[in-house]
């Protein structure tokens, strides 16, 4: 609803200005004459959520207006471009497209004006699919100052929905230089893309991977996707560093490490610091996944009670379906044959069952669920915003 008011603004201001152009001829000083009954009654049906009997009232009254020939032509190419606008906000890509080209081939119209009516055609033709024509009148965009960061931005977008990842590359650096962003997320996951999609050395995946961390800092995908470059080159120590930096990055993340840090850490015989790096992880994120971690380290030096009790009383700081499932199976250990220890193995199985039908996954912008880590939200299309649920309860 925001967005449409905003949208409408436009249309608030040109009535305001082409009515009291009509009351200053009529002669007319009553202030309250001024506003229209149907403008009034446009905005109520926005304010009750009425959002297409508001549109289809103020279509009427710009259509109406166009019709008369006392409108500036300032004004006209406001209307007109807030038609287009309305239009397409309503999913009549078609009729918006024809109001924009028909204001970029007016002569009557000025040079930045056309421009403007350029974005707008461009914006149209992106959302219905027609990316060739708007990545061209994008690309025209791009040495117009006042156009520039948007069309750049736009490029991104289309490059990133057709998978053109060294293009998406090309103009988000580009606009990187001219507009520069102190963590630019989009084209950090961008360089990641573009190594997925290619067949490029180590040495080249290093370095791309390194850039991506320099213009995003925070990036966990390319601070995970080195530690792996040098896992399998056996440097194991400088993946345990790439993998630690995943705790400052985004701490949510540390389940998807600690099975590869663990593996990490028994190549080099250093369980010391192994959990050293637990409890560090321990202090900064509320996690099952680092408590069970912790638990199994306990098991071995002090004995399965001891581990027991320590994630009986994280229990209750942490929802995690994999604790319960854990402390169950302890259960089940310690349990005599019989009736209960048949029971127990029943109700392991169905924490099980719950455990293998949850998602795994999901996004803190938007809330999609996924069973499966993707970096880039289908949903809402933000980066890195899914996220792992760590086992709580769902």
């Amino acid at each position: 609803m925001l967005e449409l008011l905003f949208l409408l603004l436009p249309v608030a201001a040109l009535y305001g200005w082409y009515m009291g152009y009509r009351n200053a001829k009529k002669g007319q000083d009553d202030v309250s004459n001024k506003l229209s009954r149907d403008y009034v009654t446009g905005v109520n049906f926005l304010l009750s959520n009425q959002q297409e009997k508001a549109v289809d009232l103020f279509l009427d009254m710009l259509q109406k207006q166009e019709n008369e020939n006392d409108i500036h032509s300032d004004s006209q190419f406001e209307a007109s471009l807030t038609l287009g606008n309305l239009f397409r906000s309503r999913g009549e890509v078609d009729r918006a497209i024809r109001i924009h080209q028909n204001l970029v081939d007016d002569p009557n119209f000025s040079f930045d004006q056309k421009l403007l009516a350029k974005q707008q055609l461009a914006f149209d033709y992106r959302k219905v699919g027609f990316f060739d024509r708007a990545e061209n009148i994008y690309i025209s965009l791009v040495d117009e100052p006042e156009f520039a960061d948007n069309a750049l931005e736009e490029l991104a977008k289309i490059y990133q929905k057709t998978k053109e990842w060294k293009k998406a590359v090309d103009v988000t650096e580009k606009r990187q230089k001219a507009f520069p962003q102190s963590n630019n997320i989009e084209l950090a996951h961008y360089y990641c893309e573009y190594i997925e999609a290619e067949e490029l050395s180590v040495k080249e995946q290093k370095v791309l991977l390194t850039r991506a961390l320099e213009v995003s800092p925070t990036c966990v995908r390319a601070s995970i996707e080195l530690a792996y470059l040098y896992m399998r080159e056996q440097d194991f120590r400088t993946a345990i560093e790439h993998f630690q930096a995943v705790l400052q990055q985004n701490s949510a993340f540390i389940v998807e490490v600690l099975p590869h840090l663990k593996w990490c850490y028994q190549q080099l015989q250093d369980p010391n610091n192994y959990e050293l790096f637990l409890i560090k992880a321990k202090q900064r994120h509320n996690s099952g996944a680092v408590e069970l971690a912790l638990a199994e380290l306990t098991d071995k030096n002090s004995g399965a009670a001891a581990a027991q009790a320590g994630l009986y009383q994280q229990l209750n700081h942490i929802p995690s379906m994999d604790i319960f499932n854990r402390l169950i199976q302890y259960d089940i250990e310690q349990a005599e044959d019989g009736r209960a220890k048949e029971s127990l193995i029943r109700l392991q199985q169905l924490v099980e069952n719950k455990i293998g039908q949850s998602f795994a996954y999901r996004c803190s912008h938007c809330g999609y669920r996924s069973h499966r880590l993707v970096w880039n939200c289908p949903s809402c299309n933000k980066w890195e915003t899914i996220k792992p649920v760590d086992g709580q309860y769902q």
